[in-house]
């Protein structure tokens, strides 16, 4: 995984900002300066500061729209596979049905036939008597 993988945009401007706020104080410190002076870029920097402040949210919200619509094509898809899924529960349930009604249709035919045959044996026993 390279290092543009693991830190999101928004990530990626915090450090720079934050880089900025780091680099201005060191320039103000260790530059020899008059007060006026010092405090004229101390205002230039809180003006760009400010600037990429404001501009962050854009920038996160054109990274972040991506990912939710990519999430949303996800939620849809798991929904459409649900229902299909359903469909062919029932179906199979409806099948199981059919199949279940034929065996047990089946199952009293034979009864049925094995009783007849009972009834058959029976008068054939009792005719030889």
């Amino acid at each position: 995984m390279s290092d543009h993988e693991c830190c999101g945009p928004g990530a990626a401007i915090l450090s720079f900002l934050a880089g900025t706020l780091v680099g201005a104080s060191a320039a103000l410190l260790f530059a020899p300066r008059s007060g006026k002076e010092t405090r004229e870029k101390i205002s230039e920097i809180g003006a760009e500061v400010k600037e990429k402040l404001t501009e962050f949210p854009e920038d996160f919200n054109e990274s972040i729209h991506p990912a939710v619509q990519q999430g949303r094509e996800m939620i849809n898809k798991g929904k459409e596979l649900i229902q299909k899924g359903t469909e062919i529960v029932s179906q199979g349930k409806d099948i199981l049905d059919e199949k279940k009604s034929a065996l047990n249709e089946a199952i009293e035919a034979g009864k049925e036939a094995m009783k007849q045959e009972r009834e058959s044996i029976a008068k054939s026993l009792g005719a030889e008597e």
